[in-house]
C-alpha cells in the first residue's frame, strides 16, 4: 500500500489536546460539508484534524490545504474503514481520539462536548446520530433502518455497540482494544465496540447533546445496496447474535424472521425514542419494506456463506 501524507508546518497544528479523525471515499461534496461543520466548533483549544482518504484525489489535497490544522493521508488502494481509522489514529497526536464520517455533519458543540466528557474520566461517549435530510423519503429511511439505537431521546443504559461517526474514545483504551477490524467491509465499528466495551472500566456514557447529523443514501440503488450489504455481513460476522444452533438456520426462513423481528424492533426504539418518526415510518413504508426486503436477501447470502464456511 503506497501511503502519502500531507503534512503542514506544525506551528499550525501546536500542541493539539484532540484528535478528529475521518476515513473518506469518493465524494467530496459530503466531505467538504462534514469539514464545514468541524470547524464551527465552538471548542476554543487547538485540535487536530486527520482525513485518510482512498484514493489520490487532487480535489480532496486542495480542500484539506485549505484547513490549517487539517492533515491528509492518502492511500493509493482502497481501504476499508477499519484500516482507514487506524492509520488516522496512528497519525494523531493526542490521548483524545473523536471519529466521524465524511458523510456526517457535527453539531457546533461535539468536540467540545467529548473533550469535556473524556477529560472527566469516561473513556468512551457517544451520541445521538439523526437525519441530516429529514423530508427525503430515501435518506430518512436509511437513516431509520441503520441507527434505530441512537435516536435523540433514548436511555443511556443496555448500551451493547456503538457506531464509529459519532464517537470519543482515550488512546489507552482504543489500544487495550486492538482497534478497528482492517479486513471487513462493514460491522468493523460493532466489531471494535464490543472489544472497547469489554476492556472499559468506566461506565460508557451517551450524551444526548453529542449529535451528528448523517446524510444516509439518496439513490435507490445505492440504498438497496447499502442495506444488502448490512444483512451480508450482519450474518456472516454474526455481529449480535447469538453462537446457539437454529435448527432452521440453513432455510430462508431463518432469515426472514430475522428481518421481522428488526422490523419489530426498529418501531418499538422508535415508538420509545422518539414517537414522531413512527409517523415517517408509515408515511414511507413501501420504501423501508424494500430496505428491509434487500437485508433480509442479504443475510440469507451471508448466512449461507456462513454455513459453508462452518461446514
Amino acid at each position: 500500500m503506497n501511503l502519502k501524507v500531507n503534512s503542514k508546518d506544525q506551528s499550525q497544528i501546536f500542541s493539539p489536546l484532540i484528535s478528529v479523525i475521518i476515513p473518506f471515499y469518493e465524494d467530496i461534496k459530503d466531505l467538504r460539508n462534514c469539514l464545514q461543520g468541524i470547524q464551527k466548533q465552538n471548542f476554543n483549544s487547538p485540535f487536530e484534524i486527520i482525513i485518510v482518504e482512498s484514493g489520490n484525489s487532487h480535489d480532496v489535497k486542495q480542500l484539506v490545504n485549505s484547513i490549517p490544522n487539517a492533515v491528509l493521508i492518502s492511500s493509493s488502494s482502497m481501504m476499508f474503514p477499519g484500516k482507514a481509522r487506524n492509520l488516522g489514529v496512528s497519525d494523531s497526536k493526542t490521548n483524545y481520539l473523536a471519529f466521524i464520517d465524511a458523510d456526517c455533519v457535527s453539531q457546533s458543540n461535539w468536540l467540545s462536548e467529548i473533550y469535556s466528557t473524556l477529560k472527566n474520566g469516561f473513556e468512551i461517549v457517544i451520541g445521538p446520530i439523526t437525519n441530516l435530510y429529514p423530508f427525503h423519503p430515501i435518506a430518512s429511511v436509511d437513516n431509520l433502518l441503520q441507527f434505530p439505537d441512537f435516536q435523540k431521546h433514548r436511555s443511556s443504559t443496555n448500551i451493547s455497540h456503538f457506531p464509529a461517526c459519532n464517537l470519543g474514545i482515550t488512546r489507552e483504551l482504543f489500544n487495550k482494544a486492538g482497534g478497528f477490524p482492517e479486513d471487513i467491509v462493514t460491522g468493523e465499528d460493532v466489531k471494535f465496540s464490543e472489544s472497547a466495551i469489554r476492556n472499559c472500566s468506566s461506565k460508557l456514557f451517551f450524551n444526548s447533546r453529542l449529535e451528528v447529523k448523517h446524510s444516509g443514501r439518496k439513490n435507490l440503488y445505492q440504498f438497496i445496496k447499502h442495506n444488502e450489504n448490512l444483512g451480508f455481513h450482519r450474518s456472516y460476522l454474526k455481529l449480535k447474535i447469538s453462537s446457539r444452533r437454529n435448527k432452521f438456520q440453513s432455510t430462508f426462513l431463518y432469515s426472514y424472521l430475522f428481518g421481522l423481528r428488526r422490523l419489530a424492533y426498529i418501531s418499538l426504539r422508535t415508538l420509545q425514542w422518539n414517537p414522531v418518526s413512527l409517523i415517517r415510518i408509515i408515511f414511507y413504508f413501501p420504501i423501508l419494506i424494500l430496505g428491509l426486503s434487500a437485508w433480509v436477501r442479504g443475510f440469507w447470502k451471508g448466512n449461507q456463506k456462513l454455513l459453508e464456511r462452518q461446514n
